[in-house]
């Protein structure tokens, strides 16, 4: 697997690299996790009728919002059991955030949550046997920009951030965390 880190990308740029990178995995069995941020931008998945104003993408999910303060983790992987993945990802994602036994995971709402606060969205797709999109992980995301919309259009949920709840991570500190325990749980 490589790592590749893309840093402030415009997220219509980002999506052209991700599917060039989807073809190439597929082409030459590989696989990669990017790391991004974006400027800001409102995404809808595939299933979602509202938000017309968001850029609708080929992910699961709702609406979400994402900006410079998100930490986004990506997936080009060979997946030959979704299920088995997401529970892989999710596995990943609970050790990040073992550093606060306040952050859970809620299966029901696809993401991690301090109470009915956001602060970790999850929306994966698959074609062709390989995953594509993946996690934000909410660092010090534009909470107003962020709250005008319910987080996944999940009534009674706001969006959070790290930052919000009172962690100072850098965003290299995150990526060689996220690396470190992907190196220990073979995703």
């Amino acid at each position: 697997m490589k790592f590749i880190e893309l840093g402030l990308v415009e997220y219509e740029r980002f999506l052209q690299i991700q599917n060039y990178l989807h073809k190439r995995a597929i082409r030459e069995n590989k696989e990669y996790t990017l790391f991004a941020s974006h400027y800001p931008v409102f995404t809808r998945g595939v299933n979602e009728k509202e938000f017309e104003f968001a850029l609708r993408v080929d992910r699961g999910g709702s609406i979400t919002y994402f900006d410079e303060g998100s930490f986004m983790i990506y997936f080009i992987h060979k997946v030959p059991s979704p299920p088995i993945f997401y529970k892989r990802v999710v596995k990943i994602l609970k050790e990040f955030f073992s550093f606060d036994k306040n952050i859970v995971f809620d299966s029901k709402k696809a993401g991690f949550y301090i109470e009915n606060r956001k602060i970790c969205s999850i929306g994966l797709s698959y074609k062709k046997g390989y995953s594509k999109h993946g996690v934000s992980i909410h660092l010090n995301n534009n909470l107003e920009n962020f709250n005008k919309i319910n987080p996944c259009n999940l009534e009674g949920i706001k969006a959070t951030s790290l930052h919000n709840e009172g962690y100072e991570f850098l965003r290299e500190e995150v990526k060689k965390r996220v690396v470190n325990i992907f190196a220990k749980e073979k995703i």
